[in-house]
């Protein structure tokens, strides 16, 4: 018998490598320096492209989370508060719209960097939903192939570059590459460098403190924990874990299953590991667990919209304002 007994957990199978939370919280002074490579994602895909705020599928961003699962239990499913996060193309758009203003500021002080693009490590889900694997994972020829594992492992973001300290002082206004870091002289050769170097200069004219994604991720975490509470949900979960438990898996809930699978070597999965993953998938399926709890969290997330109305538009509409300067900076 195998026994996993963890706290609730709100997101399985890709626990440490959710998506980051909304830019301009997230942005840290070494992710202003590198934001094409140092953000946090799950794979390797193409670079930028003209349809990333879109989220059209070009060869560029083949790699990139769908916008809905397209596949598995998930399929086609989306929750109310998505339309009020950002997504990851439009991260992408912001990113890239940084990334030429820093380069440009950069330029102007005699220093030629190279950055690294945006849109090369994407995260697993597009949204802080996410949806894929929101109740556990979802897809079983996924899980067949992969277990829990998310199929990157042998993957690596682009290098970061190599800067100089003079560099390192013009684009982010401090001495070194750490948040704690003493400033920098205000000047080079001369100059005046903007206050927080290139960087945060590059963050101010696109409009990143325009954006707060707080009350879209507050409230989602909150429908998360109000749904798992549910009675319809603790039911249908009771009636997963017993589905399990006759397979031989003794587990509480589908966001502790990852744990009965650990015995994957070498970032590839175990015979053992796809038939725990597998064996969930069947599990969610016979029980309509995935179908339940959803809607079951949509009833919640529609009440949470119509009670925050006025503060989600809001975010909404600076998200967008912001996605559109920064288009202007880059067409």
């Amino acid at each position: 018998m195998h026994n996993a007994t963890v706290m609730p957990g709100r997101t399985a199978g890709c626990p440490d490598r959710r998506r980051r939370p909304g830019i301009a919280a997230a942005l840290s002074l070494l992710a202003a320096v590198l934001i094409g490579s140092a953000l946090t994602g799950c794979s390797t895909a193409g670079g930028d492209t003209g349809d990333a705020a879109s989220g059209k599928k070009t060869a560029a961003n083949a790699g990139w989370p769908d916008a809905v699962p397209k596949t598995g239990l998930a399929k086609g499913m989306v929750l109310p508060l998505e339309a009020y996060m950002e997504t990851y193309p439009e991260t992408v758009t912001i990113q890239r719209a940084v990334i030429r203003l820093e380069t440009q500021c950069m330029a102007g002080y005699g220093f030629h960097v190279s950055l690294p693009p945006a849109g090369m490590t994407p995260p697993p889900n597009n949204d802080d939903s996410n949806m894929a694997r929101r109740y556990g994972i979802t897809d079983r020829d996924a899980a067949a192939k992969l277990a829990y594992s998310i199929g990157d492992d042998d993957r690596t973001p682009p290098p970061a570059p190599k800067l100089t300290g003079a560099e390192v002082a013009v684009l982010t206004g401090h001495v070194a590459m750490k948040p704690d870091a003493a400033k920098a002289p205000s000047t080079f050769h001369g100059k005046a460098v903007p206050d927080g170097g290139c960087g945060q200069q590059a963050m101010d004219k696109v409009g990143l403190g325009r954006i707060d994604t707080s009350v879209a991720g507050r409230l989602d975490a909150d429908s998360m924990s109000t749904s798992q509470a549910d009675p319809r949900v603790q039911a249908v979960i009771a009636a997963w874990s017993q589905c399990m438990k006759r397979s031989g898996y003794s587990v509480d809930s589908p966001l502790h299953a990852a744990d009965l699978a650990r015995t994957a070597t070498g970032g590839h999965p175990t015979a053992a590991s796809v038939q725990v993953a597998t064996t969930d998938i069947d599990c969610k399926a016979r029980t309509g667990l995935v179908k339940t709890w959803f809607d079951v969290e949509s009833a919640v997330q529609r009440q949470q919209v119509e009670q925050n109305q006025f503060a989600l538009q809001d975010a909404r509409d600076r998200i967008t304002a912001t996605v559109k300067t920064a288009a202007a900076v880059t067409s």
